[in-house]
């Protein structure tokens, strides 16, 4: 027993992830849907050059820079789905840890503790891991930026090892969200407020953090794979029950309560602290209404996790101070709270799994995986979410194309297309929708589903005379 209890503390939180590893593999989804489609972007790209073969992705433009993080899985896993989400998850794993050093220095142990274990068993979480989203690895970025700031302030150099590894965490942070300029934006704030005598390094980084931000951003013309000006109310629900795909109307009850929860946590952590990492976070999320989406509610989650309990740690030690169970009741109501809604949340996502339900999108997708199989031939379809076609259906896939004032020329543009897949219902695509609705009589209807509709193009000149 004396053993046991001399066991470092490390080395319990590591067995324990080790343990909590085998709950993320049981959790995960192993067939060709439910991937993000900027991850999808970039592993295509990535397995094309590793097997030395031309792709279509290369028509998406440039991925984003996880691509870069995906490239050691060419030396073995070229077109292993399940070794990016191994990666991921390690990397998950990586940033729990680092985020418990930083709320172990800053907002102490019972902290640390609490939020980062919320943090690993959140549903959002797990479902950013299953997924390769952008989330974990923006979450990722904004710890290691903080950790990579304090060494490049305490450095000797001007221009050393630790800037070019900053810059290079901010930009990859840039290219997956607009959330990623926050952050850019929080690391020159700090700078600005306090460069530590060393106003030529403070320029350099600057300069530096601007030059590349802007060549990624332009090199990829924005963020392609993104939807912009979402509700962020219906995000925020991810923050309590994860993906919400499968959820047949919109939780805003969840994403009221998140919402509420969230500006306590700014005010919180506005009345705290400026650090570095919360104010990459607050900045991160306001930065990030361009486009609230899953990546963008982790922001919000990992804010509400170690700025709301240590305030809630606060609040409840000023309110009574009798004992030990009165002075941390409001704190052990709120972590098992917590605890249940995800344990709940994560539950669903098991029986989900076990069930063999797909997303609304991925439906549609799947079936046009049974439509461009059966043909015997290679189809080209233009989707409304490319990278992920492509990777279902092991076919070339475009964007979906612009409409046109003429139909004819339309048809001409979508030569040798065979099907188009969109989401109906999305407002983005009204202008596609009517364009489709006026060449009725020539396109034809294949399927209409909750996620989206597929279209068949009439076959080319061509294509007849074949």
């Amino acid at each position: 027993m004396k053993r046991i209890l001399h066991i470092p503390p490390r080395h319990v939180g590591l067995a324990a992830l080790c343990l909590l590893s085998l709950v993320y593999l049981g959790l995960f989804h192993y067939n060709r849907f439910g991937i993000d489609e900027g991850a999808a972007r970039g592993l295509l790209l990535n397995w094309a050059i590793g097997s030395e073969v031309i792709s279509p992705v290369a028509v998406l433009g440039f991925p984003d820079m996880r691509a870069l993080l995906f490239s050691p899985l060419n030396f073995h896993w070229i077109g292993e789905l399940s070794a990016a989400k191994v990666l991921t998850m390690y990397l998950t794993f990586a940033t729990a840890l680092m985020l418990y050093r930083w709320a172990e220095r800053n907002l102490g142990d019972e902290t640390a503790l609490f939020a980062t274990g919320l943090w690993l068993v959140a549903p959002l979480t797990i479902s950013q891991t299953d997924s390769i989203g952008a989330g974990n690895y923006l979450a990722f970025c904004a710890i290691a930026a903080h950790w990579l700031d304090q060494y490049l302030r305490a450095s000797t150099r001007t221009v050393s090892g630790y800037y070019f590894l900053l810059v290079l965490v901010l930009a990859l942070a840039a290219s997956m969200h607009p959330a990623g300029l926050g952050m850019a934006f929080a690391v020159a704030w700090s700078w600005f407020r306090n460069d530590g005598g060393n106003a030529r390094r403070r320029t350099a980084l600057i300069a530096g953090m601007g030059t590349i931000i802007a060549f990624v951003l332009v090199s990829r013309m924005g963020w392609p794979e993104l939807e912009t000006f979402n509700n962020p109310i219906h995000a925020l629900a991810g923050v309590l029950i994860g993906d919400l795909s499968h959820f047949q109307s919109l939780p805003l009850g969840f994403g009221l309560i998140a919402a509420v929860l969230l500006v306590l946590a700014v005010i919180a952590a506005l009345r705290r602290s400026r650090d570095l990492f919360t104010m990459m976070l607050i900045f991160g999320i306001v930065f990030g209404l361009l486009s609230t989406d899953q990546a963008w509610s982790q922001l919000a989650l990992l804010l509400i996790l170690f700025e709301g309990i240590k305030a809630l740690i606060s609040l409840n030690s000023r309110l009574s101070a009798t004992s030990l169970a009165a002075r941390r009741g409001l704190v052990a109501l709120a972590v098992f709270a917590l605890s249940f809604i995800f344990m709940i949340g994560d539950k669903e996502r098991f029986l989900l799994k076990a069930d063999h339900r797909l997303q609304p999108s991925d439906e549609v997708i799947s079936e046009l995986v049974d439509l461009t199989q059966g043909s015997g031939k290679p189809v080209l379809t233009a989707s409304q979410w490319p990278g992920r076609t492509m990777l279902a259906t092991r076919m070339g896939a475009l964007p979906l194309p612009p409409a046109k004032d003429d139909p004819e020329a339309f048809l001409r543009q979508m030569h040798g297309v065979t099907y188009i897949a969109f989401d109906q219902g999305d407002e983005h695509n009204k202008a596609l929708r009517r364009q489709i609705a006026e060449l009725s009589d020539r396109i034809k209807t294949v399927s209409i589903m909750e996620g989206g509709v597929i279209v068949q193009l009439p076959p080319s000149k061509a294509q007849q005379q074949r």
